[in-house]
């Protein structure tokens, strides 16, 4: 089976023709900075259309789409539809960079291919399995059970697939898969992380929207909620003055004018004041996430890093497991600045290290991969 997998997010589409089961890529490619002046494509349906020419001669049994928000309607991968996406559409603002493009996206293709069999995956589903004490938030029931706030957590299909290959690398070592006690870092443009046992999540650092958290990209991560009601009360700017800022503006933009954390540690070699206060916030955001997962686990097996930043940056890596020698971890410094994959896993955990410690993995994210398998289980 051939599965189009199609991956839209805020300024790019990505896609691969895949088989699940023999992992072959028959074609795959990104159309990147969507809507900019050099970018691959004006907008996602441009992108889309161009896709569809390029695959004029590549066949493929079905359609998985990546959505990041499926709120509580959509738990499982769902079969696109009319009613589905009149549905998808009432939940635009619980992830506002991601599900529009994408919805639109999914609409087009629905309209003018229907008659291939076609699945949205969602980046929620994984944390639907959070326990009531990681889901919910302080606030009245009647938030709950009248407007649905909760904690939801993105990247779930990331954090999903690290799970599994993670347990299948100790599968056959010293460590029992159903018992492991990992964190999983998802750091990209976006950055999540989560805190699994026993394969099910028990947190996740996302809450109602991926804007809460890890600092991003463009995205602030945790705030005082105080902050959005004062900057309403005290100056003229609108609740989408506020929106707009906190997703887009924020971040490692707000902290220090640029967003891609390759231009950022650019900066910081070159004693940059604004870009060493960045990278410091970010670090040490994640670092207090790790800290209080270990309470949470009451221990840690294994730390995951991955995605485009967890994959790529050795710094970083490295100056998220500094401070935390008082766990037990510890990476091996030479192979961290070259990690040696086998099967898109790499281990880069001090060989001095005690062996009850943490072992601390590099993991290639496939989330085209990890889709394409649930839309052949669903089919």
């Amino acid at each position: 089976m051939r599965i189009l997998v199609i991956n839209v997010g805020s300024t790019s589409l990505k896609y691969a023709i895949l088989d699940p089961d023999s992992q072959i890529r028959n074609e795959h490619g990104i159309f990147d900075r969507l809507g900019q002046p050099d970018g691959d494509a004006a907008n996602a349906i441009d992108a889309v259309e161009k896709l569809f020419r390029r695959l004029v001669n590549a066949p493929f049994d079905a359609i998985g789409y990546r959505v990041v928000h499926g709120g509580d309607c959509f738990q499982q991968p769902t079969l696109v539809s009319g009613p589905n996406l009149e549905r998808l559409g009432k939940l635009d603002q619980l992830a506002p960079l991601h599900n529009p493009p994408a919805r639109r996206v999914i609409e087009y293709v629905w309209q003018n291919r229907a008659s291939t069999p076609q699945y949205m995956v969602f980046d929620t589903s994984f944390f639907a399995a959070l326990p009531p004490v990681a889901y919910r938030y302080a606030i009245p029931d009647s938030w709950l059970e009248q407007h649905h706030i909760r904690r939801y957590g993105a990247h779930g299909t990331s954090h999903e697939y690290l799970m599994e290959r993670a347990s299948s690398y100790f599968a056959d070592r010293d460590l029992d898969p159903m018992q492991l006690r990992l964190i999983t870092l998802h750091l990209g443009g976006g950055a999540s992380a989560a805190a699994i046992r026993g394969n099910r999540p028990i947190d996740t650092s996302m809450g109602l929207t991926p804007m809460e958290g890890l600092v991003m990209g463009t995205r602030c991560g945790d705030i005082d909620p105080g902050i959005i009601l004062y900057m309403l009360r005290n100056t003229p700017r609108t609740a989408d003055d506020i929106d707009r800022i906190l997703n887009k503006e924020s971040g490692l933009l707000g902290l220090c004018g640029e967003s891609d954390i390759r231009r950022v540690l650019e900066r910081v070699h070159s004693q940059e004041p604004s870009a060493m206060l960045a990278i410091d916030i970010y670090v040490r955001r994640i670092q207090k996430t790790i800290g209080s997962y270990f309470a949470l686990l009451g221990g840690l097996d294994v730390l995951v890093f991955s995605a485009g930043v967890g994959e790529n940056s050795p710094e970083i890596r490295s100056r998220v497991v500094e401070s935390l020698g008082c766990f037990g971890c510890k990476i091996d410094s030479e192979i961290n600045q070259s990690p040696l994959f086998d099967n898109g896993i790499a281990d880069i955990t001090s060989p001095f290290n005690d062996p009850n410690a943490p072992r601390i993995l590099v993991i290639k994210t496939d989330e085209e991969l990890a889709i394409a398998r649930k839309v052949a289980l669903a089919r």
